[in-house]
């Protein structure tokens, strides 16, 4: 079986998407299946290409079995709508330039968002004549018109065409939570070919065992500082609790960073830290470094039906978690014992919920057990890949080709 994958992130770039699509790609590819992946040239989040790349037509490389071809990318900080869409045109359309260096697929897989880069998975799948699955990780342009990032009549319209166009036009949908089934289960374009899938988390990445010692609660923030996490309120919940109370790292960048950075210097906030971004592989170290965990989201309808992985990878630490969302991450961390939940953007709640879990040690651990228990019976990544290699044989097909010969 030939995969290939289409998409705009991709490791040594550092974010959940990223880890995910490498991750899956190599699964495959231990397994038997043939997998290439078409991606940019690293730049995430900035606005420069990472060394020791350079940005040139084309270059191809490999990562372990998974081969990688990488095209042009025009690139730009992650913040500044119409910049980002030209970053994300600029890739699509060199994709599609140089579709043919990826060789002949069975099935093509296109990560949306960014919508661009899904729209030219379309013409992708056909020049290879294969069957298209697009992985819906983020419903757009709903979340960007939620969060006020697309408020312009005539670009949301366009964009929620193009959304359609794409969905029609796909062999199946893969999502990651139950909310996002039912929004797309709710559109005519969609309805019939969409299918859960994931998310998951490796235990094996990281060390359960509690931190030892120290007189405050230290507790990490690992992801996106964008507008759908509203790290502002961590920071004034961290505020409030006092430096003698809690110790807070923010370990991530995005559009919202600066913003953080000049409030923390301008209000002499002390126990807050900017770690700035972290290689995927160095997160573990910084668990195992924390009492416990926050995750945030803004309090939008469009996020009642999210699940970030940086909860899993919180929970799979053995770290408390300490929740501000509503919906389905709320339901999780219920569900599985492994924490505290506070509604979102109540820093206010977060504070009292930091000095609950650092007055009482004892039920901090307890709660990172449960939480990891819980990854393991729910979310390992053995039964996502599982239902992602049901899926893509299915729609490969019979006359697709078997993992190749030892001989």
């Amino acid at each position: 079986m030939r995969v290939c994958f289409l998409t705009h992130y991709f490791p040594p770039e550092v974010g959940a998407p990223q880890a995910r699509i490498g991750a899956l790609a190599r699964d495959l590819a231990q397994r038997g299946a043939s997998v290439t992946v078409h991606t940019g040239f690293p730049h995430y989040p900035g606005d420069e290409i990472l060394t020791p790349y350079r940005n040139r037509p084309y270059f191809i490389e490999h990562d372990g079995p998974v081969k990688v071809v990488r095209t042009a990318v025009y690139p730009t900080p992650n913040r500044g709508f119409a910049r980002r869409l030209a970053n994300h045109a600029s890739l699509a359309a060199s994709a599609l330039a140089g579709a043919r260096l990826t060789g002949p697929a069975d099935v093509v897989v296109v990560e949306s968002p960014p919508l661009f880069t899904a729209a030219a998975g379309v013409a992708y799948a056909r020049i290879k004549r294969a069957p298209l699955v697009v992985n819906v990780a983020d419903q757009w342009p709903a979340s960007a018109v939620e969060l006020g990032a697309l408020n312009d009549r005539r670009a949301v319209r366009l964009a929620e065409w193009l959304e359609r166009a794409v969905y029609q036009r796909a062999a199946a949908l893969t999502v990651p939570t139950e909310g996002l089934v039912a929004a797309l289960e709710a559109m005519p374009s969609a309805r019939g070919k969409v299918r859960r899938l994931g998310p998951s988390v490796d235990l094996g990445l990281f060390e359960p065992s509690p931190r030892i010692g120290g007189d405050v609660l230290r507790v990490l923030y690992a992801g996106t500082v964008g507008l759908a996490q509203g790290v502002d309120t961590l920071v004034e919940a961290a505020r409030l609790a006092g430096s003698g109370a809690v110790e807070l790292v923010v370990a991530g960048d995005g559009a919202d960073a600066p913003a953080v950075r000049r409030r923390l210097r301008d209000e002499r906030i002390t126990n807050v830290r900017m770690a700035g971004t972290v290689p995927h592989h160095a997160v573990p170290a910084l668990y195992a470094e924390a009492d416990a965990a926050a995750v945030l989201l803004r309090d939008r309808p469009i996020f009642l039906g999210a699940l970030p992985t940086k909860l899993l990878e919180a929970m799979a630490a053995g770290r408390a978690i300490v929740l501000s969302a509503r919906g389905e991450s709320a339901g999780v961390v219920e569900s599985c014992g492994a924490g505290l939940v506070v509604p979102p953007e109540d820093p206010a709640a977060l504070a009292e919920a930091f000095a609950e879990l650092a007055s009482n040690r004892g039920r901090a651990t307890q709660l990172g057990e449960s939480g990891r228990r819980c990854v393991a019976e729910r979310f390992s990544r053995e039964k996502m890949t599982d239902g992602w290699w049901e899926l893509l044989r299915a729609l490969a097909g019979p006359s697709a080709p078997g993992p190749p010969s030892s001989a």
